[in-house]
């Protein structure tokens, strides 16, 4: 019997093609490959990665008040009840997304997708 490649090198490619290692066990005296069962079976939930890389990149620059501001203004939710969530007044929340009349602060001026979510707001109105 030849030899198969995964045996003989000990790696596999992975879906990625990425290069990884494989631990051997033996059966009936040869020895063969034993996968982990997180290779064998699917990944009950595939975008999760995709999901979080996503998220990571929409909310680049803003701190915990603004991500979680913006999450909520992605989700449609509108800036009034976004106030009332929060305990402030909408005009607050204005302030906090353009920044306020000095030119201070501003999750606009923090992160170009909340400049352009803004900047189309306005055009529609």
């Amino acid at each position: 019997m030849k030899d198969d490649e995964t045996t003989k090198f000990q790696r596999y490619r992975d879906i990625t093609g990425q290069i990884e290692p494989v631990q051997m066990a033996r059966r009936n005296g040869k020895p063969v490959p034993s996968f982990s069962p997180h290779l064998a079976e699917p990944d009950p939930n595939p975008r999760s990665r995709e999901l979080k890389e996503l998220l990571r990149e929409l909310m680049y620059g803003l701190n915990r008040k603004e991500r979680r501001a913006w999450l909520l203004l992605l989700l449609g939710v509108p800036i009034i009840d976004i106030a009332q969530r929060e305990g402030v007044s909408r005009s607050a929340i204005y302030e906090r997304i353009r920044g306020n009349s000095k030119g201070q602060g501003g999750m606009i001026r923090k992160n170009d997708y909340v400049h352009i979510w803004w900047r189309d707001q306005r055009n529609s109105s």
